[in-house]
């Protein structure tokens, strides 16, 4: 279990390193500019995957029929949270342009993909 653990949770943070570098490459290559720190957003998606992978881990070896309803309520909380965070932090004041929309959708489905591999996993054995 710690193993599995481990592994995920370094999946995840590698996944959230390489793709903040290839993003910020990708932006600074077409010079544009973000109304956003990037690396905010990275960094949040980074440590909700760590934090839902880990305490489904941990629900799965005691509680395993009710693991798939705390992905749903993970998944919520976690957009819950994002939005009193970031949106509620000043960027719904702002007009986000299509790179800046991208720029969250990107790494909220790649890190959404993440935590769904993992509980499609772990639901199979």
């Amino acid at each position: 279990m710690i193993r599995r653990i481990l592994v995920n949770n370094i999946i995840a943070l590698i996944t959230g390193v390489v793709l903040y570098f290839i993003h910020t490459l990708i932006i600074s290559s077409f010079q544009l500019k973000l109304s956003f720190s990037l690396i905010s957003i990275y960094l949040f998606f980074t440590i909700a995957a760590i934090l839902i992978i880990s305490g489904l881990e941990l629900l799965f070896e005691y509680l395993a029929s009710t693991a798939g309803y705390a992905f749903l309520v993970s998944v919520f909380l976690k957009m819950g949270i994002f939005v009193l965070l970031f949106f509620a932090g000043g960027m719904a004041e702002k007009s986000l342009t299509m790179i800046d929309k991208f720029s969250i959708l990107i790494p909220l489905f790649i890190f959404m993909g993440i935590e769904t591999s993992v509980v499609i996993k772990r639901l199979k054995s």
